[in-house]
């Protein structure tokens, strides 16, 4: 279980004719301050007007971090959340005082402990104000949470993935996969008995944002979300660009930290960036052990997981999540993989018969698959409607009581066995 905190408020009366603002307003005026207030800690914002319904805010305050959750309901109730134990304990109170300062601005009265509907955070900092005890709260979960994964660990468990993003498994051989890297068992069985072997998880420890904090958070950012190639649009040319600026804010405030040398360079080369420290990056990055583990999980395979279903494809693919699936690809490759749902009312369906339902337009001539219980069926066809002669395969996989859809598309004719591959590899989580 992920350490979070919950709010609950309401908005105050305002304006001439004292009434409550509506809830797209207040969220417009959420925004803003936020952009504004801080906007160097600020990845994005997306704003969903939801109509009678209210209005949400999706805010990334962090690379490691799920984004922060506010929603102001028409007639002025107000909810935040966020999880804060990837992180650590210094994102904890970041959050807690970014929110405490959005209800002053905006005029939210945040509802104590003890009210009715109350604020929840387990670790009683919002309510105190005492950094002690978001601290000794999140070493409470850490230290439990190691405890299990060491006792997972000794019952043969595989790699265990501790606060890295859902719906997503880094291919690393380790005990642990952390938003910092990989820790094996032998730091895993002193961290469980040491404290300050365990804060070394955590990207955001101390409230201080100084060069280690700057550093950390590039390091997030490296470990996570960048695919390590040239980028393809400007979503991941921004990341990029932010690993870069933080590495060279980090370095003039603390040059001793062990900054990644070699990646680094590799940002300035993917970007075409010019970078006043560029000499002594390549200075550093010559002299280092060349058999040292690289940083970036993505530069091996990674398995999504998408409503009970995975599949296993490059680190390298750029990917969207929506609610209808998960998408992804890259040069020319492209896969869409939507779950299908069941019929609650028919019971759980034989996998044969889930697909005689879903999956009969395809035709006599539909390839069929078997693994187990795993049974699928697709066709392999092409597409011109764009003007460009495209191949695809249009398959489904069924087991008892759940069922996928897959669409792999693909530019090259040569691609057609990877494109059945695919399809084939897909497997219930």
């Amino acid at each position: 279980m992920d350490l979070a905190f919950a709010l609950v408020g309401q908005a105050s009366k305002r304006g001439i004719v004292h009434r409550i603002p509506p809830a797209a307003q207040l969220i417009a005026a959420a925004e803003s301050w936020v952009r504004s207030e801080h906007a160097e800690t600020v990845r994005w914002v997306r704003r969903i007007d939801g109509g009678e319904t209210g209005s949400r805010l999706q805010v990334s305050l962090h690379p490691a971090a799920p984004a922060l959750l506010l929603q102001i309901e028409e007639g002025g109730l107000v909810t935040a959340a966020a999880v804060t134990s990837p992180v650590g304990p210094g994102y904890h109170t970041f959050a807690c005082r970014l929110l405490r300062q959005l209800g002053e601005e905006v005029g939210i009265a945040w509802a104590p402990s003890d009210a009715p509907d109350p604020s929840r955070d387990p670790t009683g900092y919002f309510a105190s104000g005492d950094r002690q005890d978001a601290e000794r709260g999140h070493l409470g979960w850490l230290g439990a949470t190691l405890a299990r994964a060491a006792a997972a660990r000794r019952t043969a468990a595989p790699t265990i993935h501790l606060g890295t993003p859902p719906g997503v498994r880094f291919a690393v051989d380790a005990a642990l996969a952390t938003p910092l890297g990989p820790r094996d068992d032998e730091w895993l069985s002193r961290a469980t008995s040491d404290p300050r072997v365990a804060i070394d998880l955590w990207p955001w420890f101390t409230d201080a944002m100084d060069g280690r904090y700057r550093l950390l958070r590039a390091l997030s950012l490296m470990w996570l979300e960048i695919r390590w190639r040239r980028p393809l649009d400007n979503e991941e040319r921004g990341s990029l660009e932010e690993a870069l600026r933080l590495l060279q804010r980090a370095y003039p405030l603390d040059p001793s930290l062990p900054y990644p040398w070699r990646e680094w360079r590799e940002l300035l080369d993917l970007t075409g960036s010019a970078d006043p420290n560029g000499a002594l990056v390549a200075e550093r990055a010559a002299v280092v052990d060349p058999s040292a583990l690289l940083v970036g999980y993505r530069r091996r395979p990674v398995t999504i997981g998408q409503e009970g279903w995975s599949l296993t494809v490059p680190g390298t693919f750029a990917e969207r999540r929506t609610s209808d699936g998960w998408s992804g690809g890259e040069g020319g490759r492209r896969i869409t993989l939507v779950a299908v749902p069941a019929d609650p009312s028919r019971g759980p369906m034989p996998p044969d018969a889930f697909l005689n339902q879903i999956a009969a337009h395809l035709g006599p001539g539909a390839l069929d698959h078997r693994a187990g219980e795993l049974v699928g069926r697709a066709r392999i066809g092409t597409d011109d409607t764009s003007g460009i002669t495209t191949g695809f395969v249009e398959g489904y996989l069924a087991v008892r009581g759940s069922a996928v859809a897959i669409r792999v598309e693909f530019d090259d004719p040569a691609d057609w066995q990877w494109a059945l591959d695919q399809w084939r590899s897909v497997r219930p989580a």
